[in-house]
C-alpha cells in the first residue's frame, strides 16, 4: 500500500472517531424532560340570571279571515232589471238597506190595483149580505111581536138560513182572501227592490241592466263588512290559556287577541276577541277551533289597510302566568323537565322543574327555580351533578336575552367551547 493511500485512510478514521466522540458527549449532556400531570379544564358555560319578571304567556295560531255573513243575492220575483246600483260591482261597497238591483215593477203594480179592486168588491158583497141579514132578523122580530097565533109562529126557532148566516160567513171569507191577495201583491211589488239589512261588499256580480232574471236565480254574492271572523286551531294545552265561551249559557268574556297580517309589504295589527268554539274538534289534528271576531275590519286609521276577506293572519292571545312562577329561556329547559343550575361554588346542580308551559322561546316554571338562581343555558355532552364548570363572562343574562350582564358570546359558541373542554362534539 502506498503512502498517499494510508494517509487518506488515517484522515477518514480520525474524522469518524471525532464524530463518535461528539455524539457520545451530546448524549451524555442532553437535558431530561420533566413529567407533568395534564389537567382537563372545566367546561365553559353561559348562564342566565333568573329574575322575578313575569312576562305574559303568549299563545299563537294562524287562520284565514272570513266574513261573519256571506250570502247569495237572489230575487224572489221575476222580471227585467231596470235599475242597478253602482255599488253592484265586484269589490264595491254598499250600505245597509241600499237598493242594489230593481226589477221592473209594472206588472206587480197592476197586480196590486187588481187586488185592491177585488177587496172593494168583497167589501161590497159583505156589506150587502150583512144588510140582508139585518132585514131578515128585523122581519123575524116583527112577526114575533105580532104573535100570529093562527100561523103558529110564536114559539118556533129561527133557521140559520133565515138570518143568512152561511152567506155572511162566505162573504167574510171572500173579503179575507181578497185582502190576503192584496198583501201578497204589495209584497211582490216591494220585492222588486233587492236590498240587504247590513253594510257589505260585492264578491261576485252575475247580473246587468236589462237582463231578465227569474225568482231564485243567483245574481251575485255579497258579504258583511261590519264583522270579520278568524278560525284558529289550538291544541288542548294552548286552549287552557284562552278564555272563550263554551256553552249557550256561558257569559265568559273571551280573551282579547292581536291579529297581525301582512299587506303591501308591511305588517299591520287589528284587535279581536275570542267569541266561541268551533262546531267540532278537528279529527285529523285533534285541535280545537276557536273563532276570533274583529269588529269594523274596514275602519281606516293610521295608514292601516282593511282586514280583507281571505287574508292569512297570525292571532296572538296573551295570559298572565301563575303567581310565584318564573320565566326562563326555552333552551335552559332540558329533557325530562330538568334544569341545570350553577351553585355558589360554581358547580353544576341538576334539578327537576315544575313546567307550567314550554313555548318556542320561553318556558314558565312554577317550581324548581327561584329568582336569583344562575341557570345554565349552554349545551354539554356529558353532565354529572356536582361537576365543576367555568362561567363565560360575568354572571348575568346571556347575549340571547338582550340585556346587559356580561360579554357572553352566542349560545352556539359557548356550547362549542364547553364540548371541546369535555372532549366531544356538541349534540
Amino acid at each position: 500500500m502506498s503512502a498517499p493511500v494510508r494517509h487518506r485512510r488515517l484522515i477518514a478514521l480520525a474524522i469518524v472517531l471525532v464524530a463518535v466522540a461528539v455524539f457520545v458527549v451530546l448524549m451524555a449532556t442532553r437535558p431530561h424532560p420533566q413529567r407533568r400531570q395534564l389537567q382537563t379544564p372545566a367546561p365553559l358555560v353561559t348562564i342566565h340570571q333568573v329574575d322575578a319578571a313575569r312576562p305574559p304567556i303568549t299563545v299563537e295560531g294562524w287562520g284565514t279571515v272570513e266574513a261573519r255573513r256571506a250570502i247569495n243575492l237572489v230575487p224572489q220575483v221575476s222580471g227585467k232589471v231596470v235599475e242597478m246600483s253602482e255599488s253592484m260591482r265586484v269589490g264595491a261597497f254598499f250600505g245597509a238597506d241600499e237598493v242594489l238591483v230593481r226589477i221592473d215593477p209594472t206588472d206587480y203594480r197592476l197586480a196590486v190595483e187588481q187586488a185592491r179592486s177585488q177587496v172593494a168588491q168583497a167589501e161590497y158583497n159583505l156589506a150587502t149580505v150583512r144588510e140582508e141579514a139585518r132585514i131578515a132578523r128585523d122581519e123575524w122580530e116583527r112577526l114575533q111581536q105580532d104573535d100570529l097565533a093562527g100561523e103558529g109562529l110564536g114559539g118556533t126557532t129561527p133557521n140559520a138560513l133565515l138570518f143568512r148566516e152561511p152567506q155572511l160567513r162566505q162573504a167574510e171569507a171572500q173579503l179575507a182572501a181578497a185582502r190576503a191577495a192584496l198583501a201578497r201583491a204589495e209584497l211582490d211589488l216591494s220585492r222588486c227592490a233587492l236590498t240587504v239589512p247590513f253594510a257589505g261588499r260585492v264578491l261576485e256580480d252575475q247580473v246587468d241592466l236589462g237582463q231578465y232574471v227569474r225568482a231564485g236565480e243567483v245574481l251575485g254574492r255579497i258579504y258583511d263588512i261590519e264583522t270579520a271572523e278568524i278560525t284558529v286551531n289550538l291544541t288542548d294545552r294552548d286552549l287552557a290559556w284562552v278564555r272563550v265561551p263554551q256553552g249557550p249559557d256561558d257569559t265568559t268574556v273571551g280573551s282579547a287577541a292581536a291579529v297581525a297580517g301582512e299587506f303591501a309589504g308591511a305588517t299591520h295589527t287589528w284587535t279581536g276577541r275570542a267569541v266561541r268554539l268551533g262546531g267540532a274538534i278537528d279529527q285529523a289534528s285533534r285541535t280545537v277551533p276557536v273563532v276570533v271576531e274583529v269588529r269594523d275590519p274596514y275602519a281606516a286609521g293610521g295608514g292601516r289597510p282593511p282586514l280583507l276577506k281571505g287574508m292569512f293572519v297570525r292571532v296572538i292571545f296573551t295570559a298572565d302566568p301563575p303567581p310565584g312562577s318564573v320565566t326562563i329561556p326555552r333552551r335552559g329547559l332540558r329533557p325530562r323537565d330538568e334544569v341545570w343550575v350553577l351553585d355558589q361554588d360554581d358547580r353544576l346542580r341538576i334539578r327537576t322543574a315544575s313546567v307550567v308551559r314550554a313555548g318556542v322561546e320561553n318556558a314558565v316554571i312554577s317550581g324548581g327555580l327561584r329568582p336569583g338562581d344562575r341557570l345554565i343555558t349552554s349545551n354539554l355532552q356529558y353532565v354529572v351533578d356536582g361537576m365543576s364548570v367555568r362561567v363565560n363572562g360575568a354572571p348575568g343574562r346571556d347575549a340571547h336575552d338582550g340585556t346587559p350582564g356580561g360579554a357572553a358570546p352566542a349560545a352556539s359558541d359557548a356550547s362549542t367551547a364547553s364540548a371541546t373542554a369535555a372532549g366531544g362534539p356538541t349534540p
